[in-house]
């Protein structure tokens, strides 16, 4: 009823989770209605409070309304919180892009949906867009969020048959093309990121251990043979201490393979130049995202290769030819291959066996080139100890994450050596001091809901590194 309204007022509502019933069942008597008087007969609730903002109205309750008014110190940061659902079948929408539109700060949803972004309390008016390939992006007042955490339902964007010019054109050129456009769309010259760096592991479905980063990056240009360097911000560890070293599994992850995530930057065999010998490409389909359509090209190992490579689908922008998008993972029918690869050390009473290991990045436009905005590695095995008995096997999930905060192209040099981390290092183990205030002012991507329930439950403590 609320999105009939949404339609006939030309209004979008937005309001924090429980505030409205959703699955909730209403008649409403036929006649002529306000939009005021329609939202409180179709809603129920006589206490709600509605607010215009641009073309949005809030929806929200007063909470503590007869405390008188208090004086408060402003922060030096705002920070605004919400949920990213599908309009239409409110699922959520992970690793959407949340971005300020006044100086392209931002993060990404995670996989509940839910996202957390700080930002100057000098930018208050500034507006925030919300992007994710194959739907509007709506671009939201931050008033928008002041004390709330509002869900923000993305509408399809559904190609019409008439925006369609029917004509073929092979995957293969696609792929070449936006190869040889690489020079125009990403830049050549060096960028300071400031990246949130977590990486995971769940072991039989109970939370063990996330590890926490802000990191400095220095990103020579793209197209450069130069290598990245990081410098390591903040960091924290947290684990739950029932599990003892001896279901250890040390994995290849952490920021190194974060960085190698950048397929621009670091080309993979299914962008090398002998790719057509070993990869079938297809296109699939069409999207649409902000700069207009979107080619989806679909890869896949020959049937006669038996090593273990890559299946996949890359989203390439049907103008520019730059690549949005990268989704891939080990052809499952060798994935088993990739053990000696991935895992780096193991206990001696376990054996372990690969049955998953997919990757995504993705790409957001800023100041007229695209950068590394999100990359995620997602890790499956299977456990079992050596010499025991059915009912022994377990499954051991690591993942590990990257999001770009932060873009800085200014007075950009490389880094010191006495100040640079190691990306060869197993992230968890790198020594670092831990303080109170952790976070500050760094952009993170939020925790899943059942990781801050675990950690919640669990008793915890943080690792202070010496």
């Amino acid at each position: 009823m609320l999105k009939k309204v949404s339609e006939r007022s030309q209004y979008l509502f937005i309001y924090e989770r429980g505030i409205v019933n959703n699955d909730q069942r209403v008649r409403v008597t036929s006649g002529t209605y306000t939009v005021k008087e329609a939202i409180l007969i179709i809603t129920g609730e006589k206490d709600l409070q509605m607010k215009v903002i641009g073309n949005y109205i809030l929806l929200y309750k007063e909470l503590h309304a007869s405390l008188p008014p208090q004086t408060v110190d402003l922060p030096l940061s705002i920070i605004i919180e919400g949920f990213v659902l599908d309009r239409q079948t409110r699922e959520v929408l992970p690793h959407s892009y949340i971005v300020l539109e006044a100086n392209g700060m931002g993060t990404v949803s995670n996989m509940d949906g839910r996202f957390s972004l700080k930002i100057p309390d000098s930018l208050s008016s500034a507006y925030v867009v919300i992007s994710h390939i194959g739907y509007h992006s709506p671009r939201i007042p931050l008033e928008v969020f002041k004390d709330n955490k509002p869900e923000i339902l993305l509408e399809p964007n559904v190609i019409q048959l008439q925006e369609i010019v029917a004509r073929y054109v092979p995957a293969q050129k696609i792929v070449r093309e936006m190869l040889e456009n690489r020079p125009m769309n990403y830049a050549s010259y060096p960028a300071h990121f400031t990246s949130f760096y977590r990486e995971g592991v769940e072991y039989s479905g109970d939370f063990v251990s996330l590890t926490e980063g802000v990191c400095q990056i220095y990103k020579p240009g793209y197209m450069s043979s130069s290598s990245e360097q990081v410098k390591l911000l903040k960091m924290r560890n947290i684990k739950n201490t029932n599990y003892p070293d001896s279901i250890l599994v040390k994995i290849q992850a952490g920021v190194r393979a974060s960085l190698l995530l950048d397929v621009i930057q670091h080309t993979p065999d299914f962008l090398s130049r002998d790719r057509d010998l070993y990869y079938n490409f297809a296109r699939v389909g069409m999207e649409h995202a902000d700069s207009g359509m979107v080619h989806v090209v679909a890869f896949e190992q020959k049937s006669h290769v038996e090593e273990p490579l890559y299946t996949g689908l890359l989203y390439i922008d049907a103008n520019s030819r730059a690549l949005l998008k990268a989704e891939f993972e080990i052809f499952p029918r060798y994935v088993q291959k990739m053990g000696s690869t991935i895992i780096l050390k193991k206990s001696k009473n376990l054996e372990v066996e690969v049955q998953k290991i997919s990757y995504t990045v993705s790409y957001q436009q800023w100041n007229g080139y695209y950068w590394m905005n999100h990359a995620r590695g997602d890790l499956q095995f299977k456990i079992k100890r050596k010499k025991s008995f059915f009912g022994s096997l377990n499954r051991l999930n690591a993942y590990f994450e990257m999001a770009t905060c932060e873009i800085d192209t200014k007075d950009v040099r490389r880094f010191p050596n006495r100040e640079r981390l190691s990306t060869s290092k197993i992230f968890s183990q790198i020594q670092f001091n831990y303080d109170a205030d952790f976070w500050e002012r760094f952009n993170t991507i939020l925790p899943e809901t059942k990781i801050t329930e675990a950690i919640a439950k669990l008793l915890l403590y943080v690792e202070e590194q010496i």
